[in-house]
This record gives C-alpha cells, sequence and structure tokens, in this order.
C-alpha cells in the first residue's frame, strides 16, 4: 500500500516522522498499515499519540477529529492568511520532531515543504540550496551542525518559487 502524499511534508519516511512498523495498530482506525507515525501530535485528551496513529489516519484528517489533535503548532506562522492552508498544515500533514518547538517555515504566502534535518555535510551536499538561509549564523555555526545531534538545520523549499529555506536549533 502506496503511503499518502501530503502536499508540506512530501516524504515523512525519508524525514522520520513516519516509520515502518507492521505490527502497531492504528489507535484511529485500528489497521495495522505497516506504517506508523512518530512526530509531534498535540491534543488536551490524548498526550500519547506520537508511534500511535498510521499517516493515513493523520493525512486524511480523521485523527485530527476522533483525538481533537494537531500535527503541526501553526500559532506562530504569521506570514498565512488563508484558514484552509493552516488548517491543512495542523490537522493532515505529519509533523517533525525538533529540539526545540518546531517552526514551520513559509514563502510566498503558503506554507513551504519540510524537506529533513540538516547538519554541515548534508549542507554541503543534498542541501547545499539552503546554505544562503543560514549564512546570517556565520561559517563556524554552519559547520558545527549535524544530522542527528545539536545543533541542527530544518531544511524547507518553497513550492511557489523553490528556493530552500531553514533554520537552526538546538536545547
Amino acid at each position: 500500500m502506496e503511503l499518502p502524499v501530503t502536499k508540506y511534508h512530501p516524504d515523512p519516511v525519508a524525514t522520520g516522522s513516519v516509520e515502518a512498523n507492521p505490527d502497531k495498530p492504528c489507535l484511529c482506525c485500528n489497521r495495522k498499515r505497516g506504517y506508523v507515525y512518530m512526530g509531534p501530535a498535540y491534543s488536551e485528551i490524548f498526550h500519547y499519540l506520537s508511534g500511535c496513529l498510521c499517516p493515513w489516519c493523520v493525512a486524511d484528517g480523521s485523527a485530527a477529529r476522533q483525538f481533537r489533535a494537531e500535527f503541526t503548532d501553526t500559532g506562530t506562522i504569521e506570514d498565512i492568511d488563508d484558514p484552509r492552508i493552516l488548517d491543512e498544515l495542523a490537522n493532515r500533514t505529519p509533523g517533525f520532531n525538533a529540539w526545540q518547538q518546531e517552526q514551520w517555515l513559509t514563502c510566498c504566502g503558503d506554507a513551504a515543504a519540510y524537506l529533513g534535518r540538516a547538519g554541515a555535510a548534508e549542507l554541503d551536499g543534498e542541501f547545499a540550496a539552503a546554505k544562503p538561509a543560514l549564512a546570517p549564523l556565520g561559517k563556524k555555526y554552519i559547520a558545527a551542525l549535524k544530522k542527528e545531534e545539536e545543533p541542527t538545520a530544518y531544511v524547507f523549499r518553497c513550492l511557489h518559487c523553490g528556493k530552500y529555506l531553514a533554520y537552526a536549533d538546538e536545547t
């Protein structure tokens, strides 16, 4: 079964937000679909949703409805006026884990696509186009970035102009 496609998080398996798990049933649909959502889930009534939902129930919004959950904090996004975009991002897009509170970057009046974590090696390779977004942090800081340790960069790409965006954080 093919994973659902989400506009703002095109490859959640590559980013670690979705993992293969053939034995875990989804708390929402009660089906074993072979994958489980590992990203953040914010709900006032269910505090342990990460690792308990399938990506299909996240992508179609049923998990958000059933558990009154959000998967991305859209409260700090200021550059988007369209409530439909914020709804899709919060309720039907797999989120991602960050060292601090995650930030979803925007460009051209829309949310950007999250591509994943990056360290210095990735910024010299596959995510080289994101390096200018981190330039204000300085060369030494960028050279110290690590994909799986801190500090880490989080890379996005605009769905409209193709520009790469990024920010970095650590605990």
